[in-house]
C-alpha cells in the first residue's frame, strides 16, 4: 500500500448529466483520480490495473477549531465560453456563454493498494506483462522519474486542472474527513466511465465524515472499506 497527498488548486469536474449549466461533483470522482494516477506512470491502457483499489481522506479547513459539519471544498461559479459543436463546425452560433462550477483548494490524501489488482496477466499490447502493481509503479514514478515515459503536464481531470503537489506521505498530519462507501450516503460519484457510451458507466455512494479527525489507521478496517476500481466489462 503506498498513500498519497494531492493538491490540487481548481478542478471542474462536470456530473454526466450536466447539459447547459457545468455543474461539478463536490470532489473528485474516484475514476478520475485512478486516471491521474495512470497519466503519472505514463500507463495508456485504462484495463491494465482493473481491480486496484483507492481510499481517499480531505483535509478538514478548520484545523484549529471544532469542526462541526463536512468541510466540502468551495465551489466557485465562473462564466466561460464553451462551443457546443465540433471546431470549425457552427461558427458563430457555436459559441455560447455558459455557467461552469468550479472545486476550489483540494487538498487530499489517496491510499492505492495492488494486492487484489491483476496487473501482470495480458491485458492488450500495452507492452510487458511484467510491469508490476499500481502502487509499486506510483513509486517509481516519484522516486526515479526519469525512468518514466510520459508527456504534458499532470492534471485531476481537465488538462487546465493541474496538480500543484503530489508525493508519498506516510504520516498524515493534521485533521482529515474521510470519504466512506454508504449505500445511503449523499454523495454519488462515478467509479467507472465508459467514454464511447454510458452502458458501462458505474457510480458508487459515499459519505463524508462529519468531523476531521488525525488519521491513526489505514483504510481496510470494518468502518473504512477500500473503493475498487474494476473495468466492469466481461475480460
Amino acid at each position: 500500500m503506498v498513500s498519497l497527498y494531492i493538491n490540487v488548486p481548481y478542478a471542474s469536474f462536470r456530473k454526466s448529466y450536466a447539459r447547459s449549466f457545468a455543474e461539478t461533483y463536490p470532489l473528485p470522482p474516484p475514476a478520475t483520480v485512478y486516471g491521474m494516477l495512470l497519466s503519472l506512470i505514463g500507463e495508456r491502457f485504462r484495463r491494465r490495473h482493473s481491480e486496484v483499489r483507492i481510499a481517499f481522506a480531505y483535509k478538514c479547513r478548520l484545523d484549529d477549531k471544532v469542526c462541526e459539519g463536512q468541510c466540502l471544498p468551495p465551489v466557485a461559479t465562473t462564466l466561460r465560453k464553451l462551443s457546443r459543436f465540433k471546431y470549425g463546425v457552427g461558427g458563430k452560433e457555436g459559441a455560447k456563454p455558459d455557467y461552469v462550477e468550479t472545486v476550489c483548494g483540494l487538498e487530499f490524501l489517496c491510499w492505492v493498494d495492488s494486492s487484489q489488482e491483476s496487473a501482470n496477466r495480458p491485458l492488450g499490447d500495452s507492452g510487458s506483462n511484467a510491469l508490476g502493481g499500481l502502487e509499486d509503479r506510483i513509486k517509481q514514478a516519484l522516486e526515479s522519474p526519469e525512468k518514466i515515459n510520459r508527456y504534458g503536464v499532470l492534471s485531476l481531470g481537465l488538462s487546465d486542472d493541474a496538480v500543484n503537489d503530489l508525493h508519498l506521505c506516510t504520516k498524515p498530519e493534521g485533521k482529515w474527513h474521510r470519504l466512506l462507501p454508504s449505500e445511503t450516503g449523499s454523495i454519488e460519484l462515478p467509479i467507472w466511465v465508459d467514454h464511447t457510451g454510458s452502458a458501462w458507466t458505474r457510480w458508487q455512494r459515499f459519505e463524508l465524515e462529519q468531523r476531521g479527525s488525525a488519521i491513526i489507521e489505514s483504510p481496510g478496517t470494518s468502518d473504512w472499506e477500500w473503493i475498487e476500481i474494476k473495468d466492469p466489462r466481461p475480460s
